[in-house]
């Protein structure tokens, strides 16, 4: 007998949750480090068939920050995807959950937190810099936070270019 959507979207909540638990300690404890912890431990988790929408699309993060979606096909992801996977969702909702405060240095480099005492010209400048992003920007963003508060590189592997460690950078226009 096969298993309804909600017991297969239940079965993979089951999988997934401990991975994203374990991603959200690790973004806990850089932010407790940075001295900003505002809204990572609140960033909900729920599963979405929706996500899945093409062969790449495991997850997504809202523009708040403030939850994080995954497919339930997610749960049959190896765990060094799944976990880069939700290392860069959480590197957009640090991103969105603090406009402005992490500085994009190089596409392949580590994000830079703004320390509260830089100088007003230069929050200016990273605040319209990050208002202005395009939306490979935004990813390219989610990426380098995700270097910065693991010290692991998200790149992209495999026929569907899916978050991995290593890998390629994030090609220009990949959605």
């Amino acid at each position: 007998m096969g298993h309804s959507a909600l017991e297969h979207e239940a079965m993979a909540a089951l999988i997934i949750a401990p991975s994203f638990e374990a991603v959200r300690d690790v973004y806990l404890l850089a932010h407790d480090r940075l001295g900003e912890d505002a809204g990572i431990a609140t960033v909900e988790f729920r599963i979405n068939s929706a996500r899945h929408d093409t062969d790449r699309h495991f997850a997504a993060c809202s523009t708040t920050g403030k939850r994080i979606e995954m497919a339930p096909e997610g749960a049959d992801l190896p765990l060094e995807t799944l976990t880069a996977i939700l290392c860069h969702e959480f590197g957009h909702a640090s991103d969105f959950l603090h406009p402005g405060r992490w500085e994009m240095v190089g596409r392949d480099r580590p994000a830079v937190w703004l320390a509260a005492n830089v100088s007003d010209e230069k929050k200016t400048a990273t605040q319209r810099r990050w208002l202005n992003r395009t939306d490979d920007e935004i990813e390219f963003w989610a990426d380098a936070i995700a270097y910065s508060v693991t010290g692991k590189r998200v790149g992209y592997c495999g026929p569907c270019l899916v978050q991995c460690f290593d890998g390629v950078p994030r090609p220009r226009g990949l959605r």
